[in-house]
């Protein structure tokens, strides 16, 4: 649904955005993570039609968005980071006239905005005044707005700036719901833990490069070498330090706590790799009670990349 080829944007003698290249399949969630200046707005100010690129090209489901502005335009909605909205409008109208600039009109026009305002769950301030209400209120109130002549690609950029704990959760659960009903989603933020459970991809940017993109188990792949398995057993067992001390895979034993029944593992293994040590103890007769892989978070994944853990011979 996007795709992104050899984008390059300059700012007289700046280069903004080198070469990018990614692309965002159907219905999927992909976050654009990178340090202030690394090109994230940039590159969706672009994808939204917004800046004209020095070189490259940008599709939306096949169109081009530099030959067919106004074709994309129907595709897309844009939600910038800073919430402008018109303050003397009410919510109602605020989302009214977005709709009207789309050209819906009449009992269809005045269903999408109260369709939008229920989904956002702003229908109580229906009628209120957008300069009354909170920088939250304002996100949702943005968001009802670029959701209201119901595009397929949503462009997102911090959506959840400022917003209070239970806000950013109910922001998580509503963009999980439509990403679930087929919208294709592209939202960049700094704060990483809000991607953990939202996105199925991510691309991590430096300098206006794509450093390495691709989804959460495929980057893990390419950067830092060693993942942590946790192992609890039902009993203490003075065998299991020596049974796992077998598996050349396994750097490093480490004891969680003192009753000798939970260990992490340094893993330089797959998950082929890891399920042949469960099986193994197993067959030894040792009392597992649980054993799973730690899954990567996010701002781990960016911190190996910014340092430069990545494998030999990856290609991102």
């Amino acid at each position: 649904m996007i795709s992104v080829k050899e984008l390059k944007i300059h700012y007289g003698e700046h280069v903004a955005v080198d070469s990018l290249s990614f692309s965002v399949t159907k219905g999927s969630v992909f976050g654009l993570i990178g340090p202030n200046g690394a090109g994230k707005t940039t590159t969706i100010k672009a994808i939204a039609t917004l800046l004209e690129p020095t070189y490259g090209e940008i599709f939306i489901d096949h169109i081009s968005v530099l030959h067919q502005p106004e074709e994309a335009r129907k595709k897309l909605g844009y939600m910038p980071d800073f919430p402008p909205v018109y303050d003397d409008l009410e919510v109602t109208e605020f989302c009214d006239l977005f709709a009207h600039a789309y050209g819906l009109s009449g009992p269809e026009r005045i269903q999408k905005v109260e369709e939008c305002l229920v989904l956002t769950n702003l229908q109580d301030k229906a009628k209120a005044k957008c300069k009354t209400l909170s920088r939250g209120m304002k996100q949702r109130a943005l968001l009802a707005k670029t959701l209201v002549h119901e595009p397929s690609v949503l462009l997102l950029d911090e959506p959840a700036a400022n917003l209070d704990p239970k806000a950013r959760i109910d922001l998580r659960n509503l963009l999980l719901q439509l990403a679930s009903a087929g919208k294709t989603i592209l939202v960049s933020s700094h704060v990483l833990s809000e991607l953990e459970d939202l996105c199925d991809a991510i691309g991590i940017m430096r300098a206006g490069k794509m450093v390495v993109s691709g989804g959460l188990d495929e980057i893990t792949s390419i950067t830092s070498a060693e993942r942590l398995i946790q192992v609890e057993v039902v009993s203490a067992c003075d065998q299991l330090e020596a049974c796992l001390a077998k598996f050349p895979s396994i750097s490093k034993i480490s004891k969680l706590d003192g009753t000798g029944k939970r260990f992490s593992l340094s893993h330089s293994g797959d998950t082929k790799d890891a399920s042949s040590i469960l099986t193994s103890l197993i067959q030894w007769g040792i009392p597992v009670a649980s054993f799973h892989r730690k899954q990567s978070k996010v701002e781990d994944l960016f911190l190996d990349v910014e340092a430069g853990r990545m494998k030999k011979n990856s290609n991102p």
